[in-house]
């Protein structure tokens, strides 16, 4: 039903990825703006008709909740401005300052919700009920609870981490007047302090929600490491061009819906810088095909030909592969001329090793390097821990 809804009035046509992304978070921002629009009417003509201040209060509330609305169509209209002299990456993180800011007002929210409550709970009320408490509760119910999983389809569609902030908001008004109307009729069956434990619950609830939310939009402004699968599908798309020999020291950065990969390559040290320049090429179109990355392409010369790196690479495999501090061990090469003999190379560690770790186990390396290749000296490189 949503996806009919959905294609109806945003079809998916040959336009970008970007461009449809921000049209459907747009499309929800202004869904939200209606439906908040109707209950502000009426609420605000059913107070005004009964002269329920209560009723009015709230349809204040409901105007208010137009902010977070407004917030949602910001993040999504800063976050498509391409990237300018300031900000050369892009305004795709806009969306994330947006999904905080939501996330904030969740945990204020919760946090009111919680003085509300205890109160209810040392000096409960009967709440009585009113025809117009029941039209307007069964209208914020439905209409909100719709309005919410429509966001967290949306949400899930386009993988907008906003959207889901805003479903919740919705979703919490929803279960707001639920517990009011529960406490209606708990009320009647002489059980009035329900309203305030359940609130009590349901305040706590929104907080733990709204926190987490703020730690997943914090981790993407800081800027979070890709995952697994992320990385292991850049490697097995560089590993598959021909000429290439491995794949390593492997980082995405996230500017929103914006990415941007760089990647090492090795390579035969033979070839000629007109074909290092081509796989360099072909390299960086598979990505940004296959993955809608802006990758960037870091060549190595490597020796596959040459005994000695053969002999080294053997005996690091057979010496280091069940070490977990090593995750990979790559670039290495043989330097010798009539006075200077190097083995190089470099290595990814563990993550979360100090400093003294990672130089204890550089040392055991060069040491076992050293005892069986005697007169060599050892270089190696530790790749920063961002890199995979």
């Amino acid at each position: 039903m949503f996806e009919t809804f959905t294609n109806r009035f945003i079809p998916n046509t040959k336009e970008s990825a970007q461009i449809y992304r921000t049209k459907i978070g747009l499309f929800q921002g202004w869904i939200s703006v209606l439906v908040n629009g109707i209950l502000f009417i009426l609420k605000m003509t059913i107070g005004l008709m009964v002269g329920a201040v209560s009723v009015i209060a709230d349809a204040i509330h409901t105007l208010s909740d137009m902010v977070s609305s407004a917030i949602v169509i910001w993040g999504f209209k800063q976050a498509k401005k391409p990237a300018d002299v300031e900000h050369p990456f892009g305004h795709g993180r806009a969306e994330y300052i947006a999904t905080l800011i939501i996330a904030i007002i969740l945990c204020v929210a919760g946090i009111e919700f919680i003085e509300v409550a205890i109160d209810r709970i040392r000096h409960p009320k009967l709440v009585e009920p009113q025809w117009w408490m029941v039209i307007v509760l069964a209208a914020t119910i439905i209409l909100k609870e719709i309005t919410a999983r429509y966001a967290e389809f949306l949400s899930s569609k386009i993988a907008s981490i906003l959207l889901h902030a805003d479903a919740w908001h919705h979703r919490i008004d929803a279960i707001s007047s639920l517990l009011v109307l529960s406490a209606m009729i708990a009320g009647v069956y002489g059980y009035p302090a329900v309203d305030g434990w359940a609130g009590l619950g349901v305040a706590l609830f929104l907080i733990y929600t709204g926190f987490g939310i703020a730690k997943n939009a914090v981790d993407d402004l800081i800027g979070k490491p890709p995952t697994t699968e992320e990385v292991e599908n850049i490697r097995q798309i560089v590993l598959s061009i021909d000429g290439v020999l491995g794949a390593h020291d492997i980082t995405v950065h996230s500017y929103g819906q914006d990415k941007f990969a760089s990647v090492h390559v090795e390579i035969d040290a033979e070839e000629t810088t007109a074909v290092a320049h081509d796989i360099s090429e072909e390299v960086e179109e598979q990505l940004e095909k296959a993955m809608g990355v802006e990758p960037t392409v870091h060549m190595d010369p490597v020796q596959p030909g040459n005994p000695l790196v053969q002999e080294i690479q053997s005996f690091l495999n057979q010496t280091w592969n069940e070490d977990d501090r090593i995750m990979d061990i790559h670039d290495i090469r043989v330097v010798q001329t009539e006075n200077h003999h190097v083995i190089l190379f470099g290595i990814n560690v563990q993550s979360g090793m100090t400093q003294s770790q990672i130089v204890e186990c550089c040392k055991e390396m060069e040491n076992g390097l050293q005892e069986k290749h005697s007169g060599f000296e050892v270089n190696i490189k530790v790749s920063p821990p961002y890199r995979f």
